[in-house]
């Protein structure tokens, strides 16, 4: 089960912030001629935020010498000094104050008894924006009391004004006021504590008395993420995380956390509610995912030992243990989306076990066709079969012609084992599926995504060629087919279908259409990474795009601007250095291809996210789809 609280997230003044950021940016988007949006200091004390709000170009400053007029500035929900309105006002910069209502009129108030005379005493930390804010509108000559031990602090005979943070501690301020009160008795106490948060703390401990496990989301700054944290540790094994990616590798190297794990979300008024639920669908997915992993691991080891056959001679033997070999080490993320279909039928059983081996032996058998093609040298990490067979034989005798039968043995024995692979997938599924009546209808699928990855990966092959002689100019429509035909199908959606045919259903065309956006997310993801990540995070060569003269959305995008003539210089030369692969990635980075291949990413995410809440599905299923295009939207292999 996993479940987030009930008062959970960004309290009002945090959610009306963010809301005018946008509503800012929407507004001068919509120009002609746009002015730079900053935010002085940062909105919220969250990283997440601070990083979504660079990918629009909302920066954050710490100095307002880096505004000028042609900006626009906004003032974050913790609140300012006075002086930084003066330096705005003097400036002519046009500026926008998002501070939360209540921090303002702690200020108004402490300004107001200042004046009159009082001491100002305020709770809370020295270095918290709050406070530093409140203290500016006293000309810095507030006392801060952090704990009791502060206390003798106060030395003064002038009359006293007490207040806090909105984000203070309500116990901590309640016993400092109290010990203040004995003290001075004429003490004036305005306890400002934020009711949002009081609500938050409570609502959070009553959910870690529920569940055996809870997550805390906020940024690594914010004092009221850590006390929330500090009050559920003290009720059950609890984590804190600010970082999703930090969230998923600890999920995935777990033992202990499983489906059957209760799991509590909570967070601080810091943290965007959508964050939180991000979180939740991520562990959905992952959850389901790590059980799937090991079954379909555990299945496939079993499966593979069955390729052998006892009168096999040397030569098959050697292809089968190759084969065999690359045949294992895989995600099993197309075989868990068998399964999530079957399951989203009603169904319970490990009916999809054998369709989830048979479609990653198929798998395994055009990744070998696939790597001919594209003469590539890794896959799984591991060197490719044609690869293994010319170390193998290349330096065996020095013949004239040698050499280049070689290259022809290690293809032409490549190609044997791709055959035999995807035989062994259709032997699996007749003998484990050809008496039910599900069949006809399953097989008929099956073949269906192969005839498209094929025809796919026939355009992939052509438009290169076409491309790198001047034939024919790549457009997006073009790239687009591709990803449509060789990998939504054969990785998302085809998989997912396969399952839920076998369950029983007719495929659905909204989902099919849903699984088909995520699948275009999936191929745009890879292509980045592809070039932007190291040969070693993603198993394979990170310069074999460049060299195979690879057509993604990113070479559509760049032939298209006048950084065209220096990128073709060094895309498709077959020995690429470390220095031609920097070179390329600062050409696609300086020409807008990277920034635009990560802006359509986006675009996809967000589309997707509305469409998966629009179909007929459990909330489980919608769960885990969120938290697939979560996870394919930030792995890094």
């Amino acid at each position: 089960m996993l479940k987030i609280a009930d008062v959970c997230g960004t309290c009002k003044g945090s959610t009306n912030a963010l809301n005018l950021v946008y509503e800012i940016y929407e507004k001068e988007m919509s120009k002609e001629n746009p002015k730079n949006i900053c935010i002085y200091k940062e909105i919220l004390h969250n990283e997440k935020v601070r990083e979504e709000l660079n990918d629009l170009g909302i920066i954050t400053i710490d100095n307002l010498e880096e505004a000028d007029s042609d900006d626009i500035v906004i003032l974050r929900a913790h609140g300012e000094v006075f002086k930084t309105y003066d330096y705005l006002n003097s400036h002519h910069i046009e500026y926008y104050d998002a501070t939360c209502p209540k921090v303002k009129k702690i200020h108004e108030e402490v300004l107001k008894k200042y004046n009159e005379g009082y001491e100002i005493i305020i709770v809370g930390k020295k270095d918290h924006p709050e406070v530093i804010g409140t203290n500016g509108w006293c000309h810095n000559e507030a006392i801060i009391i952090e704990s009791n031990s502060d206390l003798g602090k106060i030395t003064s005979n002038k009359k006293k004004y007490l207040t806090c943070q909105t984000t203070a501690s309500p116990n901590v301020f309640q016993d400092i006021a109290k010990r203040l009160q004995d003290l001075y008795p004429d003490i004036e106490v305005n306890d400002a504590t934020c009711n949002a948060v009081r609500r938050i703390k409570e609502s959070s401990l009553n959910l870690a008395k529920d569940v055996d496990i809870m997550f805390v989301i906020g940024g690594t700054n914010s004092s009221n993420t850590q006390e929330i944290y500090e009050a559920v540790s003290s009720c059950v094994p609890s984590y804190k995380f600010s970082d999703i990616n930090e969230f998923m590798t600890f999920i995935l190297d777990s033992k202990e956390i499983n489906l059957q794990t209760n799991i509590g979300f909570t967070g601080g008024a810091s943290t965007p509610i959508k964050e939180i639920y991000n979180y939740k669908y991520l562990l959905s997915f992952l959850l389901f995912y790590k059980e799937k992993y090991q079954e379909f691991k555990s299945h496939q080891q079993e499966f593979n030992k069955e390729l052998f056959s006892d009168d096999d001679n040397d030569i098959v033997k050697k292809m089968v243990e190759m084969f065999q070999d690359l045949n294992q080490g895989g995600k099993y993320i197309r075989a868990s989306l068998i399964a999530l279909g079957y399951y989203l039928t009603g169904h319970t059983d490990h009916n999809y076990l054998d369709l989830g081996y048979a479609y990653e032996v198929f798998q395994t058998a055009i990744l070998i066709h696939d790597d001919i093609i594209d003469n590539a040298r890794m896959r799984r990490g591991k060197e490719t079969i044609p690869r293994r067979i010319c170390h193998e034989y290349l330096n065996l005798a020095s013949d004239a012609g040698y050499h280049n039968d070689v290259l022809k043995l290690a293809n032409s024995m490549a190609i044997c084992a791709g055959d035999f692979g995807l035989y062994e997938a259709n032997k699996v599924l007749v003998k484990k599926y050809g008496s039910l009546k599900e069949f006809s209808p399953l097989f008929t699928y099956y073949n269906d995504i192969i005839i498209k990855t094929i025809k796919g990966e026939t355009i992939d092959v052509v438009l290169p060629f076409l491309g790198k002689y001047d034939l024919k100019e790549t457009r997006e429509k073009d790239i687009l087919n591709i990803y449509h035909l060789k990998t939504s199908w054969y990785t998302i959606i085809g998989p997912f279908m396969l399952g839920y045919i076998l369950g029983g259903s007719k495929p659905d065309k909204n989902i099919e259409n849903v699984l088909n956006k995520i699948g275009l997310s999936f191929q745009i993801k890879d292509d980045l990474l592809g070039i932007f990540s190291s040969s070693k995070e993603i198993g394979k060569s990170n310069t074999s795009d460049i060299e195979e003269f690879k057509q993604t959305i990113l070479y559509s995008y760049v032939i298209s601007t006048p950084y065209k003539e220096d990128f073709l210089k060094i895309y498709g030369n077959h020995e690429i250095s470390k220095d031609d692969l920097e070179e390329i990635r600062a050409i696609l980075k300086l020409s807008g291809a990277y920034d635009y291949a990560n802006s359509y990413l986006s675009d996809l995410y967000a589309e997707s996210l509305d469409l998966i809440e629009e179909l007929e599905m459990t909330e489980f299923g919608k769960d885990i789809l969120k938290g697939l295009l979560i996870y394919i939207n930030i792995r890094n292999k």
